[in-house]
């Protein structure tokens, strides 16, 4: 029953996780999109892409180490941190013109695919693994 409890305790924490690391994204993205994404400006575009990685796995990995996530809980609770993200994405896509007014109309796919690429990090977090395998030759 405790570990039950536990579990369920673990799981909101990483839902608002999630839910925090989406309404950063979004607020950045609400008042400073046109420079991150826009794809008359290609190489802007291809660095937000690239300093994506660091940060999200720098949102994601301590906080797997400092809790003492197993790594056999880390990809579960991976999409415990997308999930609400991914969900409130749908309208914020939908209603861009809104939630993003500083990008433009053309450049609301490649605001998309980021989206995606952060998606997937954030799995990739959770699948890496914590320790490299020793080779032995």
């Amino acid at each position: 029953m405790n570990s039950t409890r536990t579990n369920r305790q673990r799981h909101s924490f990483f839902l608002a996780w999630g839910f925090v690391l989406w309404l950063a994204a979004t607020v950045i993205f609400h008042f400073w999109g046109d420079w991150l994404i826009d794809v008359r400006h290609p190489i802007r575009t291809a660095v937000s892409f690239i300093i994506a990685i660091p940060l999200i796995y720098g949102c994601i990995a301590p906080l797997f180490s400092s809790l003492d996530i197993p790594y056999s809980e880390r990809p579960r609770l991976s999409v415990y941190i997308a999930l609400p993200g991914m969900l409130l994405d749908i309208l914020s896509l939908l209603f861009h013109s809104v939630i993003f007014p500083v990008i433009s109309v053309e450049s609301i796919h490649v605001l998309a695919a980021w989206l995606f690429w952060a998606y997937s990090l954030i799995f990739l977090v959770g699948l890496r693994p914590t320790r490299m395998a020793t080779r032995r030759y």
